[in-house]
């Protein structure tokens, strides 16, 4: 009986420890208020690891059997398989530009964080965690300095209630809360709301977030998502 509740506990220490780590992951996209965020990427990591545990463990019933044969790999590739259909519903195509294909991305690789872990690969499934935070924080800031010295350019889709004409006032009151220059596109408007993608090139130590943070303040914005 000993030994059943120590299997057990490591098991639910393997799910604890992938939802840590999917949560971390989750956290860097849901502070870029992208869709898939902090639960998205737990449940994924959460779920690889469970499948990986009932792959390599659920079958010690039947496997001393001298005419059953067990791959513990069926599941896991299965997981590999499956995680795609979630990873598609989070890549968008706007008026022929793609966009979530770095969320997509992270979702794959967090499925393959909870199999590691699943699989009892501790060492390896937190490195693999560290090395998907790399590339989505410090990766993205070396191209973000190498393109905009200042972080001075953001790329933005935005919804206002009211008309279409008052987009017409829009690059007043941004350039009142921090922006130098602004470009709009319509990309979809009904007889109350309306949807811009908006190119905001940023003051002087304007930081991003704040000047996201002040935008999502005006009264008539609705939603702002950050485009990559």
């Amino acid at each position: 009986m000993t030994a059943y509740v120590l299997y057990q506990l490591e098991w639910i220490l393997r799910l604890f420890v992938a939802a840590i780590c999917g949560g971390l992951v989750g956290y860097e996209r849901k502070v870029r208020l992208k869709t898939a965020g902090i639960r998205t990427h737990m449940l994924v990591a959460v779920g690889s690891a469970l499948f990986m545990i009932i792959s390599k463990y659920g079958f010690f019933d039947v496997i001393n059997h001298a005419d059953v044969s067990l791959d513990p790999s069926r599941i896991a590739s299965q997981v590999v398989t499956g995680i795609g259909f979630i990873g598609a519903g989070a890549i968008i195509t706007r008026n022929h530009k793609i966009d979530g294909l770095t969320t997509a991305a992270g979702l794959w690789a967090t499925a393959a964080i909870g199999l590691a872990i699943g699989a009892d690969m501790y060492v390896i499934g937190i490195a693999g965690t560290l090395c998907i935070l790399v590339t989505q924080t410090i990766v993205r800031q070396i191209r973000a300095l190498k393109r905009y010295p200042n972080r001075s350019l953001l790329r933005l889709q935005v919804t206002f209630n009211g008309e279409l004409a008052s987009m017409d006032e829009l690059p007043d009151r941004l350039r009142a809360i921090g922006s130098a220059d602004i470009r709009m596109r319509i990309v979809a408007y009904k007889p109350d709301s309306f949807s811009l993608e908006v190119r905001v090139k940023l003051q002087h130590k304007m930081d991003p977030d704040e000047f996201i943070r002040q935008m999502s303040d005006l009264v008539d914005v609705r939603k702002i998502e950050v485009l990559d």
